[in-house]
């Protein structure tokens, strides 16, 4: 591993602290309501995200992803999650609170926050940040790679995911009703 990457990889832990703080926090999205229940994956074998991380609203309220209990979750789908927090780590190093928020499950569509939801995760998000996000410049995980991402099948249906070595503690990923793998907080 160059020192370039291992520079990047000791960012992204701290990265992971920050990201599991920005996304734990109450104020990113109300923290009002009960976490969703756990999802497990619907679609096996779906494609890695679309680097967009955005979906639109279902037709009706989701509760907040696939059937439970419908198997483990493959290699391949757990290699989609890794991408996903790639994806995530690098529009949170832009300071891109909306984009970001595109990560996040709104339980009550399935898929990410949209219009005042929206808003009100990106507002938190900035806010919770503070100053970890001052550290942060435009690129830092540019370099950051997939493989330094650890994805595991919880059993549950969701996703725990370490970076470099450091678990992103309290914060699954599920699969959302588009397919996508999305951050899983109080919302």
């Amino acid at each position: 591993m160059s020192s370039r990457m291992r520079s990047t990889a000791r960012l992204a832990a701290a990265g992971a602290g920050a990201l599991a703080l920005a996304l734990g926090a109450a104020a990113c999205t109300g923290g009002e309501d009960e976490p969703p229940p756990p999802a497990a994956s619907t679609t096996a074998g779906a494609a890695p995200s679309d680097g967009g991380g955005e979906g639109g609203p279902s037709a009706a309220p989701s509760d907040g992803g696939g059937e439970q209990g419908s198997g483990p979750v493959t290699e391949q789908e757990l290699d989609a999650a890794s991408v996903r927090v790639v994806e995530a780590l690098q529009v949170i190093d832009d300071q891109d609170w909306e984009a970001a928020c595109g990560f996040v499950l709104d339980p009550s569509t399935g898929t990410a926050p949209a219009g005042e939801r929206l808003q009100e995760c990106a507002d938190g998000m900035g806010g919770s940040l503070g100053s970890i996000a001052e550290q942060l410049q435009p690129g830092t995980f540019d370099a950051l790679e997939p493989s330094l991402v650890e994805a595991t099948d919880s059993g549950d249906g969701t996703v725990a995911v370490s970076i470099a070595g450091a678990p992103l503690e309290d914060v699954p990923l599920v699969r959302g009703d588009d397919g996508q793998w999305y951050f899983s907080i109080p919302f």
